[in-house]
């Protein structure tokens, strides 16, 4: 998200790695690229899609079970 990416880079975290894309909401490489913003002054290096199929499973299987748990 925007607020974690602007976390990251006033830590000056050196590294992100994750796993699913969010194309709806992403800050890192998909609605937003963060990271590489000319005007900041960190950029962290970024290794996405890791375990991407896995990771995308769990996040849909997790907001399915949000989704359930909230109609009852």
């Amino acid at each position: 998200c925007v607020m974690c990416a602007g976390a990251i880079v006033l830590a000056r975290v050196g590294r992100v790695v994750y796993g699913a894309a969010d194309p709806k909401a992403g800050a890192v490489e998909s609605l937003y690229q963060i990271f590489s913003d000319a005007r900041l002054n960190h950029h962290p290096d970024v290794i996405g899609g890791v375990l991407a199929d896995e990771c995308g499973r769990l996040l849909t299987e997790f907001f399915q079970r949000q989704r359930r748990a909230g109609k009852k």
